[in-house]
């Protein structure tokens, strides 16, 4: 199923891009619903167990830790004050900044709780997560059945389609479906969802993963490879900062195979904890898909143009 970008909000998008670094095609864009009525969690309970969060521990005067990478724009990104709503990181001098920052905000403004944004590795956040060490992801993490084994997942925040970044004067730019790639040199990034759809591909020379979307987009850019796979979100955004790329969109039936849970991001809490999730779900739920593109277009606009 296609989870584009509304056309309201490639079309802000696409003319702030022009006004930042020239002109670039990001493809055209449907409206869609939100994929709010699909439940990405598993069965909980709604009582704590084994050590999750009671309701009387989650009134008060509670600190929500929230594991963020802070390094996925426009989800999050590091900076060095407070602008454009940032939040502090916890035990440094720099904030996060971006959509996911947005999304925990408006969950502790609903239960008049502190946040407390702590900056974890990607690789080792869903340990950070079960070791006690923060409460919950808020990093644009897709729902995928591996993870379901280790966490359980809120209703989606966020929904978008897959689709590749490649040069603009490459001989992949005019792609349509995933034949166009067969033989091309592609990657994404380590340990996400998008490493196992580089099979899809036809004769696809699989190279190495990389570590996240700046080191993806370099290598695009220098030609070590032909092509990255990505969400939507990510490839518009990272096409802002680097006019010589371009995203290419698939035809109907001709992308990645891909289940609407895993093009979705969810907010991750320990199997333990039914009543947190409970209360994240309750919030998450009064977003609708126009709500969460203003949030996400505010994001895109003040996000850096290049990361450190």
């Amino acid at each position: 199923m296609k989870r584009r970008i509304s056309a309201l909000l490639l079309a802000a998008v696409m003319a702030f891009g022009m006004c930042a670094c020239g002109s670039k095609d990001s493809g055209s864009a449907a409206a869609s619903d939100k994929a709010s009525e699909t439940t990405a969690s598993t069965a909980t309970e709604t009582t704590s167990t084994d050590g999750g969060y009671t309701e009387a521990e989650l009134s008060g005067d509670f600190t929500l830790r929230v594991g963020m990478d802070c390094a996925y724009a426009p989800y999050c990104w590091t900076q060095d004050d407070d602008s454009n709503g940032a939040v502090k990181i916890a035990d440094t001098d720099q904030y996060v900044c971006g959509y996911d920052v947005e999304i925990a905000k408006m969950i502790c403004e609903k239960y008049g709780w502190n946040l407390e944004i702590v900056k974890v590795d990607w690789d080792g956040i869903i340990l950070a997560l079960n070791s006690n060490k923060i409460d919950c992801i808020i990093d644009g993490m897709g729902v995928t059945e591996e993870r379901l084994q280790s966490v359980n997942f809120s209703n989606y925040y966020w929904s978008s389609e897959q689709v590749m970044v490649v040069r603009a004067d490459s001989k992949y730019a005019d792609a349509h479906s995933l034949e166009d790639f067969a033989g091309a040199k592609v990657t994404s990034q380590l340990n996400s969802m998008w490493i196992p759809l580089i099979s899809q591909i036809p004769d696809v020379v699989e190279e190495p993963g990389l570590s996240g979307t700046p080191e993806l987009l370099v290598a695009v850019s220098s030609g070590k490879i032909d092509g990255t796979i990505m969400g939507e979100t990510e490839a518009i955004s990272g096409v802002m900062s680097n006019p010589d790329l371009k995203v290419v969109y698939f035809d109907e039936g001709k992308g990645f195979d891909v289940d609407i849970s895993e093009c979705s991001a969810g907010i991750a809490v320990r199997k333990t904890d039914g009543v947190l999730l409970d209360k994240i779900n309750a919030v998450v739920d009064t977003l609708d898909r126009d709500k969460e593109e203003e949030i996400m277009n505010a994001a895109l606009k003040v996000q850096p143009l290049s990361e450190e």
